[in-house]
């Protein structure tokens, strides 16, 4: 791994250990929690020249406070304007020596579409579940290489499993089930599922069986997703279509993970 990807790992798990240590619950999310859940496909990151760009966590908002003086007391300072034009949703800090980022999402992620992320905190650690990171990615409408990427190597490395799955596998009647009740959800990750593996031919870094397990993976997860009884709203959203719009703009920069 590059030494300033070394850098990136050694302080988030740092944070997060340091944190759970005061009774503050942190969890890494992003391309460095993909880092992190991929131990043994490291090498493809590198090989499709995947970079880290900062630091992000996941927390609880009932810790606001806490979370900001703990960051901010490992010498990290407030950008109170992205502070004030989330209304508080998401914090953003930088250190002045080392100019590393570090922003902090407070109970969901909400690029595109909402992913509730605060009931969700203790499934996993220091990164947030296999699953959550892998509707992160699949929430973006205007999906990019980067995220085509992570999600690839996300495939490759954890099996799609349904009830009872570990957190080492991806839950696909968790991801069904959130995508039942919203149909632009669902319109948005079905789209980039297909979309993700029509790139799979463009990575001669992965080989042709790795390609294989992806695919069968996402038909997996697929079948999962289609086969769950939709909601009412789910239904008659869906008789509208892309019509109207079913997604939150937002810039491109706000989604780089």
């Amino acid at each position: 791994m590059p030494v300033e990807n070394e850098h990136f790992v050694a302080e988030a798990l740092r944070l997060v250990e340091e944190a759970e240590a005061e009774g503050i619950r942190l969890r890494i999310l992003g391309s460095l929690a993909y880092r992190i859940h991929c131990p043994e496909n490291l090498a493809l990151f590198d090989a499709m020249e995947r970079a880290l760009t900062d630091i992000d966590f996941a927390a609880d908002r009932r810790q606001v406070k806490e979370v900001r003086a703990f960051i901010a007391e490992r010498g990290y300072v407030e950008d109170e304007r992205m502070t004030v034009s989330t209304e508080g949703s998401r914090y953003y800090f930088e250190h002045p020596e080392t100019g590393l980022g570090v922003d902090v999402f407070f109970d969901e992620l909400y690029f595109c579409h909402r992913i509730p992320l605060r009931e969700r905190l203790g499934l996993d650690s220091p990164t947030i579940s296999t699953c959550d990171l892998l509707l992160e990615k699949m929430q973006i409408v205007e999906l990019n290489l980067k995220d085509v990427k992570d999600t690839l190597v996300l495939l490759l490395e954890h099996p799609v499993a349904g009830e009872g799955a570990g957190p080492e596998e991806i839950d696909a009647d968790y991801v069904a089930g959130l995508l039942s009740d919203d149909w632009g959800f669902y319109h948005t990750v079905t789209l980039n599922l297909d979309k993700v593996q029509r790139f799979l031919p463009d990575f001669d870094a992965i080989a042709p069986e790795q390609g294989e397990v992806i695919t069968t993976r996402i038909g997996r997860l697929r079948q999962r997703i289609e086969a769950m009884d939709k909601s009412r709203k789910w239904r008659m959203r869906a008789k509208i279509g892309p019509r109207k719009k079913w997604y939150q703009d937002v810039a491109a920069k706000e989604t780089s993970f």
